[in-house]
């Protein structure tokens, strides 16, 4: 399920590249994949318990995904198919803690991409004045109006290194702060 998982990524990160979208017609059909992929894995592999578990896990996954990001969408700072690309890494993993682990490499990840766009486009100091008018203004309890005309990132891009790199620390069984704890 992590190579489907990874060509996901790799095509909408690719795509995002090239476009600036995540289409849905490559999030959609992924979320429902792990949605139905993984309890019939469980039936075949353990029965109706195991099918109910590792359904329930590939919901709470993609809800893990799409919920916060939903969030960070509502407040422009992402687009809808960034959302729903972190809701089919949550259905494809079953696996909420591979999505806190894509989000923080991805969120990691996305910060390098942005300084190398800031410095290459040479827009560190506008970039830098920007955020801080609109920390004052947010600590002023006022909207701030950004303007839409500044580089963008792929985030897809982002979010396909940090799948990898969360998909493979699930794989090993490396240790993460969240492995074990149970919500």
């Amino acid at each position: 399920m992590y190579s489907l998982l990874m060509i996901v990524v790799a095509v909408a990160a690719v795509i995002d590249w090239r476009t600036q979208r995540v289409p849905n017609r490559l999030t959609y059909p992924a979320i429902l994949a792990g949605l139905i992929i993984w309890p019939i894995a469980g039936a075949v592999l353990g029965g109706g318990e195991l099918a109910l578990e590792l359904g329930r896990a590939s919901w709470i996954g993609m809800l893990c995904g799409l919920i916060p990001f939903a969030l960070l969408v509502m407040t422009a700072g992402l687009g809808g198919g960034d959302m729903k690309l972190m809701a089919a890494v949550g259905s494809l993993s079953a696996s909420w803690e591979v999505v806190l682990s894509t989000t923080i490499y991805a969120l990691v990840v996305a910060v390098v991409m942005a300084v190398v766009v800031m410095v290459r486009k040479g827009v560190v100091k506008e970039t830098l004045s920007r955020v801080f008018s609109a920390a004052l203004l947010a600590s002023a309890k006022v909207k701030a109006e950004l303007p839409e005309d500044g580089p963008k990132v792929a985030f897809a891009a982002a979010v396909a290194v940090g799948a990898a790199i969360a998909g493979a620390e699930q794989m090993l069984g490396l240790a993460t702060p969240w492995r074990g704890f149970s919500p």
